[in-house]
């Protein structure tokens, strides 16, 4: 069978219905624009993505942009998300010490008062642009976990809205900004990492500077450097998937219902508003060595992106893959989702992320909201992840 081609730049609404029309021909695609690779189907993605044949963009994307030098090229190629093998591994050992569910779970209380002030303000309008309530909700989550002041939680978010972009391709006026945000952020960051040494307190930045592994600990560069990759890319991530996961509920009000009079299948009903409309829409990923995709032996620096979107919907593993099942992962013999990733670049923050998407679910569940347009006409906008640029209700 020929791998299908297809066109996907420009399409901010991450080319569902292009890659899925894919899927039903073949498990992998090729971009017509991009050259790279689309692994389609379910089984190729989580086969691929634990495959030591294939390794991250690194810095790939950046040498594309010509950005050769800099704090900005410094910065990214520190991160976890950019290194591979023994450099990866002890990265994410270091800070899977201190980054634990229980830390996260902490902040539950907290994230429930965030979601509640920004309801408030909704009804007390009789009425809002649910993106613009919320698109702050989770770096205020982040930075009470890093124990940044919430008084730097604005500035903070205005620098990961800049450093966002970084995860894919720029233009030269988003790559003067990041710079520029870089410098600043990792300025601040570096700032109250000497802080926290001369005073610690109850926060992740204390837990980060505590780590040690066989008497290995993060040097001052690395811990701040992953303070602020912690800060971008948890940001848009989650604030995009707050957005995806109330267009969902807001689409099938009967879930919504349900959630009302079992706020115990909260959990699961995240999770498959993560399957139904995920907001990080594909997984980079690049070939090391040479090995079988799809139908075809890919060449040592094949680029491919591993389509989550499609996988969350491949009818060979979902029952009803294209219904909203609000309890679907309730039953212990459902696919496992892969919306954080798979593999060992399984997404660090999945906790935190999880827990602050049930909270404003929770938040929604507990409102009485009408969309205020027809949602079948919402407008897409891709940062690092997908989103609806705006959801108007009245309360």
């Amino acid at each position: 069978m020929t791998e299908p081609v297809v066109t996907t730049m420009g399409d901010p609404s991450g080319a569902r219905d292009v890659l899925r029309a894919a899927a039903m021909r073949s498990a992998t695609a090729r971009d017509a624009d991009t050259g790279m690779v689309w692994v389609l189907s379910y089984d190729e993605v989580s086969r691929v993505a634990h495959d030591p044949r294939t390794v991250g963009v690194g810095l790939g994307f950046f040498d594309l942009m010509g950005i050769d030098d800099g704090a900005l090229r410094r910065w990214y190629s520190s991160l976890m998300f950019t290194n591979e093998g023994d450099t990866h591994g002890r990265l994410r050992r270091l800070v899977s010490r201190a980054f634990t569910p229980r830390s996260t779970e902490r902040l539950r209380s907290a994230a429930s008062e965030m979601v509640g002030d920004a309801f408030r303000r909704v009804q007390v309008d009789g009425g809002g642009d649910l993106i613009d309530a919320f698109g702050r909700v989770p770096m205020r989550v982040m930075c009470r976990l890093l124990g940044v002041p919430d008084a730097d939680v604005a500035v903070f978010g205005d620098w990961a809205d800049q450093l966002s972009p970084t995860f894919g391709f720029m233009d030269a006026e988003q790559i003067d900004v990041a710079s520029g945000a870089i410098e600043q952020l990792l300025g601040y960051v570096g700032a109250l990492v000497g802080a926290r040494r001369e005073d610690p307190a109850d926060d992740l930045i204390t837990a980060l500077l505590a780590a040690e592994d066989e008497g290995d600990r993060l040097t001052h560069a690395e811990l701040v450097a992953m303070v602020a990759n912690l800060l971008v890319g948890g940001h848009d991530t989650t604030a995009s998937q707050i957005a995806c996961s109330f267009l969902t509920l807001l689409r099938h009000p009967d879930s919504l219902d349900e959630i009302r009079r079992r706020p115990a299948i909260t959990s699961v009903a995240v999770m498959e508003t993560m399957r139904y409309e995920p907001s990080i829409g594909a997984i980079p990923r690049t070939v090391a060595e040479p090995f079988p995709v799809g139908a075809e032996e890919r060449p040592v620096g094949t680029a491919m992106l591993l389509s989550v979107m499609t996988a969350n919907r491949d009818p060979a593993v979902w029952d009803e893959p294209d219904s909203f099942v609000v309890d679907r992962f309730a039953s212990p013999t459902a696919p496992k989702l892969l919306s954080f990733g798979t593999g060992p670049h399984y997404c660090l923050g999945a906790n935190l992320a999880r827990m602050t998407l049930e909270e404003t679910v929770l938040g929604l569940a507990a409102q009485h909201l009408t969309p205020a347009r027809d949602l079948d006409e919402v407008e897409w906008r891709t940062v690092l992840g997908r989103s609806p640029v705006s959801l108007a209700v009245v309360s």
